[in-house]
């Protein structure tokens, strides 16, 4: 799907795309985060829906937001026949003519009100494009959130523009490899719920997967909810208290005070305390959270093409080095088993010792990411054929020579941690 990104007076480029009879989608992104998408057939508005929830009201964030950057982007031919068969949207915002203004007040920035529901930003049928769009908006966008795959509601989570990890569902879950769900993402049979929430909501939710556990599934029948409460309260903690029942509560903690309330479900809602109905044949959990420069850490940016590209040849250049010191044979055999143990058969081949792509038009991310992984296993295996420490030196070396590009990916401390440098 086709796009591009502008600045602007977000009313004058939402004006100019009505009178230019323009066909496609309009994403206004927010300052703090957040966007405002309208969808336009013919010059006609036919959906609007944001980060917030959806439908004409939306669209009085943009005037609030002023101005900013605009993702532009074509429709896919289902889209379109989808939206054309929608009632049209009248919108009264733009500026009148001088004479015709009324004496107008100052503009009141409010916030969002707590009982606002957080609705899925977009809903998607799987498929290769949709997997390259969503990819593209959060490496874009900076975006954070998750997406939930649907029927297996496997989930994978993304934070300020990079992919963290993904996971069967939610706490108590497993982890699930990110290729996995990325592969569910691109099958057409399945549908694609992509949460973009603020950073501080989708931090909370983050927190549900990725954390230190302190409580782990108490009995909620059998305990005094309101004693977690309480100390929480007085040894000031910052985490989550989350409840596993027939409904799905989180709480989130910052210095003993609750922030906010969030129900769980296909739509996120905020909430009062939770109630003893709602506690019953409920497991309670309590976690603390990473603090957010650990959390990164452990994330991969999506890179551009040509940022994997370069990263790629300064790979094939160590791998070069590795063959000419242990010979064409022995990495040839781990590099196989590797791969075919692996997820990544169909993106990566070994001739010579020396790995190889498929094809260069696979996702950048989702080559950087197999990379990465079997570079890692394969480092880890050839320590046995390498005597003393010169794979160690010779990886350091690396590190240290192509920190440009490294720094550039974010990728260093993910290094540092699967190349043991």
């Amino acid at each position: 799907m086709a796009q591009k990104s502008i600045q602007g007076n977000f009313l004058k480029i939402l004006e100019k795309a009505i009178n230019d009879k323009f066909t496609g989608s309009l994403v206004f992104l927010g300052p703090n985060g957040g966007i405002v998408r309208v969808v336009l057939i013919d010059g006609n508005v036919k959906h609007i829906d944001s980060t917030w929830g959806y439908g004409k009201s939306e669209i009085e964030k943009i005037k609030i937001w002023a101005q900013g950057s605009c993702l532009v982007k074509t429709l896919t031919n289902k889209d379109k026949e989808t939206f054309s068969k929608m009632s049209n949207i009248e919108l009264d915002i733009f500026p009148k003519p001088e004479k015709e203004k009324a004496p107008t007040k100052p503009t009141i920035k409010v916030e969002t009100i707590k009982t606002t529901k957080l609705l899925p930003y977009r809903i998607l049928d799987g498929g290769i494009d949709t997997f390259d769009e969503i990819l593209s908006d959060i490496q874009q966008a900076g975006i954070s959130g998750f997406l939930k795959v649907k029927p297996s509601n496997n989930i994978l989570l993304f934070y300020k523009g990079r992919i963290l990890q993904g996971f069967v569902d939610f706490p108590p879950s497993q982890r699930l490899k990110n290729y996995y769900i990325l592969k569910q993402v691109m099958d057409n049979n399945n549908q694609i719920l992509v949460y973009n929430l603020e950073n501080e909501i989708a931090y909370s939710i983050i927190t549900l997967f990725i954390n230190k556990i302190m409580i782990s599934g108490l009995d909620g029948s059998n305990i005094n909810f309101f004693d977690i409460i309480e100390d929480c309260k007085i040894n000031l903690f910052n985490g989550i208290v989350w409840i596993d029942g027939n409904i799905r509560i989180l709480l989130d903690f910052v210095n003993g005070e609750i922030m906010h309330i969030l129900k769980l479900d296909e739509v996120i809602r905020y909430i009062e305390l939770p109630t003893s109905l709602d506690l019953k044949f409920s497991k309670i959990y309590k976690f603390g959270k990473i603090p957010e420069g650990d959390l990164l850490k452990s994330a991969l940016k999506i890179p551009s093409k040509e940022e994997f590209e370069e990263f790629f040849k300064k790979w094939y250049k160590l791998n070069n080095e590795i063959v000419n010191k242990v010979g064409k044979k022995v990495v040839q055999k781990v590099f196989e088993k590797v791969i075919k143990d692996s997820d990544y058969i169909d993106l990566f081949q070994v001739k010579d010792g020396i790995l190889k792509l498929v094809s260069s038009e696979k996702n950048s991310y989702v080559l950087f990411a197999a990379l990465i992984e079997i570079v890692s296993v394969a480092l880890n295996d050839l320590r046995t054929f390498i005597g003393g420490d010169w794979l160690d030196e010779r990886l350091k070396k690396f590190y240290n020579d192509e920190k440009e590009i490294i720094e550039l990916l974010g990728v260093g401390e993910v290094l540092k941690s699967s190349w043991n440098i």
